[in-house]
C-alpha cells in the first residue's frame, strides 16, 4: 500500500527526516520541472546529489536527513512513501525489509559513477 503520494510545488525542502516512514520501506522521489541547478542533501551521509529533471532518488525517509534545494525554474516532486498508521487502519501486513538477490548485487559491482553528473555539479 502506498498511501500517500503528494507532491511539492515551487518548494524549497530545509534538512528533515520523516519519523512517520516505516523504516523497512523506502522513499521514492520523482522531479519534473524546468529548472536546472537542484541539489538533494542527504546530509547524515555527507552527500550531495544532483537533482535535475528526470531524476528518481530512494532511501530511507525515518532514517536519512535530507533536504532539497532549488535555485531558480519551476519543479515539481512527486513522492511515495509508506506509513505505519495506514497499514495499521487498512489492516495489511507492514513489508519486509529489502533484499538483493546476486544478480543485482553483481550489476551494483559493474557500475560505475555517471560523470556527466559531477560535471553539472562542479559548475553550481
Amino acid at each position: 500500500i502506498l498511501p500517500s503520494v503528494p507532491s511539492v510545488c515551487n518548494h524549497q525542502s530545509p534538512d528533515h527526516q520523516d519519523p512517520q516512514c516505516l523504516p523497512e520501506a523506502f522513499n521514492i522521489l520523482t522531479c519534473i520541472g524546468s529548472y536546472q541547478h537542484a541539489i538533494l542533501q542527504l546530509t547524515n551521509h555527507g552527500i550531495d546529489l544532483v537533482y535535475n529533471p528526470g531524476v528518481m532518488v530512494s532511501y530511507l525517509g525515518c532514517l536519512v536527513r535530507h533536504g532539497i534545494w532549488v535555485y531558480e525554474g519551476d519543479h515539481i516532486v512527486w513522492v511515495w512513501f509508506l506509513w505505519d498508521s495506514v497499514h495499521n487502519y487498512a489492516h495489511t501486513p507492514h513489508p519486509d525489509y529489502t533484499r538483493y538477490n546476486s544478480v543485482d548485487l553483481d550489476t551494483l559491482k559493474l557500475a560505475k559513477y555517471n560523470q556527466a553528473d559531477f560535471a553539472i555539479y562542479s559548475t553550481l
